[in-house]
């Protein structure tokens, strides 16, 4: 069900309401900002003396209202001291629950908000409130609970109106990402990037199996070819009214579903490999994004390269050769490497646009998982400049990214006696050679790679995310885009 976010100039208290009081570090529980005369009020704070309230982040204390003229509950939520505006997603997410704990219908939420904050505070609210649940029959036409959070400060529209946008885009890559294998294919991702270019007037080129085929992309047609649903090549393109524009090229890995091939998973190793497509959704996430709020100064390539990745008669395999778009040979000497193939066709595709930035990302490899961890993405590119920037949109969104090294000592463990490179390297450093592969197919366009393995997807809930599809990378893309388009 969603929830409503909007500002308003004052609170109206109702039976079926929340009132929350932001406070920051250091908080004197001797009083709040709320009415100094209000019941609710000394209730309030003494309910925060008798806990010891400090206001850390996501600290939360409740008293419940009189009903008579009065919300529902009163609570303060804490911020911490002062902290980064990033955080307000988590005071979102406390708002929510908090919401939804004391079954009241709408919040509304006041004090220690400005600017980014209500933004951030906004993304919180909305993120919190997802839920994939469109399998879920037993609750059909029952769902009750928090239907709107109003925040108080007309003032703070705008901001809150980007922060929406912003969070509306990522669950859009999460809906895409949390979608069942048996409906998300790659035709089924060709149709959600046609509506997203409906949507918002993209240009949109699909080029389907027989296009692939015509046309030399060799690797991908390799990965795709075991499989009843046939690979696409989806091509989304924005640009901005402005005469001069920052090129942008964005590559997101599309495998629907990953098997292994030939190099079989095992049963319990194919769970939740129809979010292999992580990389893909983010970068359609992205498209929302960018199709909401309209950056200037900016001409942006929505490329994802889709395929299944099935065992049949017709399935690559391993030791055959194949020739790539970019005319380099690869053999296959592990099926189940196969997101570096879709994509080193779809990056050459890409450089051909002559864009000023390439960006790929993709649920690469489980050595990158190994080294950073389940919450944090690795990056890797050649061009210090480009990193800096890059890592810079992330950390102002708040996604945990770190650069890893391009050892060049790394790159003979892609040799092959028979093709230009083989598909897997040695025994360690997996996500490093992985880059190198991809390296093989930029030539000397600026470009860099994000490795999203680990936070794509999380089976246990975070601050504001659920289990399943995270939507990791979109809120990073949509900040690059638009600082791209204002240097």
């Amino acid at each position: 069900m969603r929830i409503d976010i909007s500002t308003v100039p004052s609170f109206v208290p109702s039976a079926s309401s929340l009132h929350v009081q932001v406070v920051t570090l250091p908080f004197d529980r001797a009083s709040t900002d709320l009415e100094a005369s209000s019941p609710a009020a000394a209730r309030l704070a003494a309910e925060a003396r008798r806990l010891g309230f400090t206001g850390e982040i996501g600290e939360s204390v409740v008293a419940q209202g009189s009903g008579d003229g009065e919300a529902a509950w009163y609570a303060l939520v804490g911020a911490g001291a002062s902290p980064r505006a990033t955080a307000y997603r988590r005071v979102g997410a406390a708002v929510v629950r908090l919401a939804r704990q004391y079954k009241v219908e709408d919040a509304h939420v006041c004090g220690a908000i400005s600017g980014e904050r209500a933004r951030f505070l906004a993304e919180g609210c909305h993120l919190t409130g997802y839920r994939f649940d469109r399998y879920l029959t037993s609750a059909k036409g029952t769902e009750k609970g928090l239907k709107a959070v109003r925040i108080q400060g007309d003032a703070f529209a705008a901001v809150v109106q980007t922060g929406l946008n912003t969070a509306e885009s990522i669950c859009f890559a999460r809906d895409l990402a949390n979608e069942h294998p048996g409906v998300c294919n790659p035709t089924w991702l060709a149709e959600k990037a046609t509506e997203l270019a409906a949507r918002y007037g993209m240009d949109l080129k699909i080029r389907d199996e027989h296009a692939l085929e015509a046309e030399g992309f060799g690797l991908i047609m390799a990965v795709g070819k075991g499989s009843a649903s046939p690979p696409r090549l989806i091509h989304l393109t924005y640009r901005s009214p402005e005469a001069e524009r920052t090129v942008i090229a964005l590559v997101g890995k599309g495998i629907t579903y990953d098997s292994g091939g030939y190099s079989l998973k095992p049963p319990a190793s194919q769970l939740n490999m129809h979010l292999d497509m992580g990389g893909a959704a983010a970068v359609l996430g992205a498209a929302e994004a960018v199709g909401r709020l309209k950056p200037a100064g900016v001409e942006v390539h929505f490329i994802v390269p889709a395929a299944e990745n099935m065992v049949s008669g017709a399935a690559v395999k391993l030791n055959e050769v194949m020739k790539s778009y970019s005319g380099q040979t690869v053999e296959m000497q592990n099926t189940d490497a196969e997101g570096r193939l879709v994509l080193g066709d779809a990056l050459w595709y890409a450089t051909r646009l002559e864009p000023d930035y390439v960006i790929d990302l993709a649920t690469l490899t489980g050595a990158c998982v190994v080294a950073l961890g389940e919450d944090t993405a690795g990056v890797f590119t050649p061009d210090d400049a480009f990193a800096g920037k890059f890592l810079e949109a992330a950390a102002a969104v708040d996604e945990n990214m770190w650069r890893l090294p391009l050892s060049e000592r790394s790159v003979s463990s892609i040799k092959s006696d028979v093709a230009d490179m083989k598909n897997i390297g040695g025994k360690w450093g997996g996500a490093i050679t992985a880059a190198h592969f991809l390296r093989r197919f930029v030539g000397e366009t600026a470009w860099l790679h994000v490795d999203i393995a680990g936070p794509a997807m999380t089976e246990a809930e975070w601050e504001y995310i659920n289990k399943g599809g995270t939507g990791f990378g979109v809120a990073t893309l949509a900040e690059f885009i638009q600082r791209a388009g204002r240097q």
